[in-house]
């Protein structure tokens, strides 16, 4: 039923708890935005190494914690926003951008 899906920008929503490891069924995705969901928390589930035309996957302020270690699967073009490098493993560091507030 969303297999189209290419964007889901799910910011500003309140959202608490993990991120749904079923977001790697949506083969068509080029964006995921959580960004701004304080309440989310846990680690990026490594089924989202099944969305591999994802350009954009945005984390800053959430709850997010844990290393990125898969994105050298999700391609070249992909940028990760996040509010510290650290959760950056050495895999990821080419494609992590911090997010400073203001710009």
């Amino acid at each position: 039923m969303f297999q189209n899906v290419s964007q889901l920008i799910l910011s500003k929503n309140k959202f608490t708890g993990s991120i749904p490891t079923e977001y790697g069924l949506l083969r068509n995705l080029t964006q995921l935005r959580f960004e701004l969901n304080h309440g989310i928390t846990g680690t990026v589930p490594t089924e989202l190494m099944e969305c591999d035309k994802i350009s954009l996957l945005s984390l800053h302020n959430t709850g997010i914690s844990g290393n990125l270690t898969f994105c050298d699967s999700l391609g070249e073009n992909l940028v990760v926003e996040v509010l510290d490098l650290s959760m950056c493993g050495e895999e990821c560091k080419c494609c992590c951008e911090t997010f400073m507030l203001g710009t």
